[in-house]
């Protein structure tokens, strides 16, 4: 899927399923990361979507504005596909990292 059909798919909320396997659930259990939260993110948190990277092929790495976690984003990489005009998106990972690897900082001390 080409990154242009992604987003415009992603913003128009044409999710018609997302898919957790148990390795993904047990993962995110380790990690503290409620799936129930990914899912929510994943359909109704458009404003808080800081990010999309194309990792090749049907993969994208999405950033969140994690809800729960100040100062924390949530990562979650999806592999996307087209049915009927509607995605169906299965969970590849999904960790909470520092918002501070998101946002830069220049030499003054200013954000970019």
């Amino acid at each position: 899927m080409d990154f242009r059909k992604f987003v415009r798919l992603l913003d128009s909320g044409s999710i018609s399923e997302i898919l957790l396997t148990d390795h993904v659930k047990l993962r995110l259990k380790q990690r503290n990361v409620d799936p129930k939260l990914v899912e929510e993110l994943l359909l109704k948190r458009q404003k808080a979507l800081r990010g999309v990277e194309h990792q090749g092929g049907n993969r994208f790495k999405l950033t969140y504005v994690h809800p729960e976690s100040r100062g924390m984003d949530l990562v979650i990489v999806v592999e996307a596909r087209e049915r009927k005009s509607k995605m169906r998106l299965t969970v590849i990972t999904a960790f909470p990292q520092p918002a501070s690897r998101r946002i830069r900082v220049s030499e003054d001390g200013e954000k970019c």
